[in-house]
């Protein structure tokens, strides 16, 4: 299961995984998109963070050697012009995002120095292949590289504002306790409460609460389905998406 996010990690408020905007409203009116994107980015700067500190794991480098080269890549991407290449059919963000990144850090790395905060700092090769000569770093890599870290960053995010979002519908209908006390079986936790002593503690039949629990289920799928949906640009790649994680869901490969 993936792990759930604490709230200090999880997202700005915001209707979706993208507050207000949709990454294929984005690619169709790329000439106003500057505001937008920065948004999406802030969006996706954990997963990515994720990602370069898995490239610099025991090296020895600082947390902030990570949050520069992000913040670099974010950055450097708002001030280019870099969606005139990007085709509208072919708009899946999550894999877009992440290969930019990759780009940027091999430019970067040409660039710099080896000294850096008074210490070697290294990136591996983007190119680098293992014993049976494939790539090591592929957007769907099996492993816990780093491409399977950032996916699984990604995936918590996507869970994690869906989550938000299913709170923030409870809590006018004053169902907020109700909420509070179920969140744990909607992830099959063990230290979740059985329906009885929830209905014990809120007044509630077993029945009505195994009831609740279902409906908050079904509606947290439907959220996590509708943040994934903000991240594409056609029903195939949202399909793809939503079968990739759902296999994200599982323990690491």
């Amino acid at each position: 299961m993936i792990e759930r996010l604490d709230e200090g990690t999880q997202l700005e408020r915001g209707g979706g995984l993208f507050p207000a905007t949709h990454w294929s409203v984005v690619l169709s009116a790329k000439a106003e998109s500057g505001p937008a994107l920065s948004t999406l980015f802030q969006a996706y700067r954990r997963p990515l963070l994720v990602w370069v500190r898995s490239q610099l794991r025991g090296q020895g480098s600082p947390d902030a050697d990570a949050e520069d080269l992000v913040q670099g890549c974010l950055q450097d991407l708002i001030r280019r012009d870099f969606l005139k290449n990007v085709v509208r059919e072919r708009g899946r963000f999550r894999t877009f995002l992440l290969t930019c990144l990759k780009n940027y850090l091999r430019d970067e790395h040409g660039r710099r120095t080896a000294e850096k905060r008074g210490g070697a700092m290294r990136l591996e090769s983007l190119d680098q292949t293992g014993a049976d000569g494939r790539p090591i770093h592929l957007p769907h890599a099996s492993g816990a590289g780093p491409d399977r870290e950032y996916d699984r960053a990604w995936a918590q995010a996507v869970l994690a504002n869906a989550l938000r979002r299913l709170a923030e519908e409870c809590a006018p209908q004053g169902n907020k306790s109700l909420f509070q006390a179920l969140e744990p079986s909607l992830f099959c936790d063990e230290t979740s409460s059985p329906y009885r002593e929830v209905g014990l503690a809120l007044g509630m039949s077993e029945n009505a609460v195994k009831t609740a629990a279902h409906r908050l289920r079904s509606r947290l799928k439907e959220l996590v389905r509708d943040e994934i949906l903000q991240t594409v640009a056609n029903k195939e790649d949202w399909e793809q998406e939503i079968r990739y994680l759902i296999e994200l869901f599982g323990p690491p490969a």
